[in-house]
């Protein structure tokens, strides 16, 4: 009974699920389909539950939703406690008083390079506008074809990523 009724519903919903997993995971077929595949999986441990739900593929989309949005985190996580090799030398240990002294402008640039480099492009012009071309906001926000108060808006979400970006390197 229990087997029949999750072959059922991996034959009926299968394809849904990975079809609503694939754009998320940037079009990767073998990502997907272990994305629908756990979301089944996950189906198997609740089956008590299920086998009377009144809408098995809702809760097999939010069981989805959930799976791609914890694996998201992870993977957030995980990507930004990366220190490249040659850059962890150039951090000052934080129980050395005297560590931030030896600092170089190319330590320092290193540094600024790794923080920059997890912002993305839309991210990275706004800052280059108002921190290298040092236009205003309502400038940056000509430039970018958006208002003043978006502009404001997007550098300040900029400037809490660069400073939390800054902290893990710290």
């Amino acid at each position: 009974m229990r087997d029949d009724f999750l072959r059922m519903l991996y034959e009926k919903h299968f394809e849904t699920i990975f079809e609503y997993c694939l754009p998320k995971l940037g079009f990767d077929k073998d990502a997907a389909a272990d994305c629908a595949h756990a979301v089944f999986d996950e189906a198997g441990k609740k089956y008590e539950k299920l086998r009377d739900h009144p809408n098995l593929l809702g809760w097999l989309m939010v069981t989805a939703k959930h799976k791609l949005h914890k694996a998201w985190r992870k993977n957030t996580r995980d990507t930004a406690k990366l220190i490249p090799i040659e850059l962890a030398a150039a951090i000052p240990d934080p129980g050395d008083p005297f560590g931030a002294v030896e600092l170089t402008d190319a330590d320092i640039a290193r540094i600024t390079e790794a923080v920059l480099s997890g912002l993305g492009e839309g991210e990275l012009e706004i800052y280059r506008l108002f921190y290298v071309e040092k236009l205003s906001f309502r400038e940056t926000g000509e430039r970018l074809g958006i208002s003043e108060k978006a502009a404001r808006a997007r550098l300040a979400r900029v400037k809490a990523k660069l400073k939390n970006r800054l902290a893990e390197y710290i």
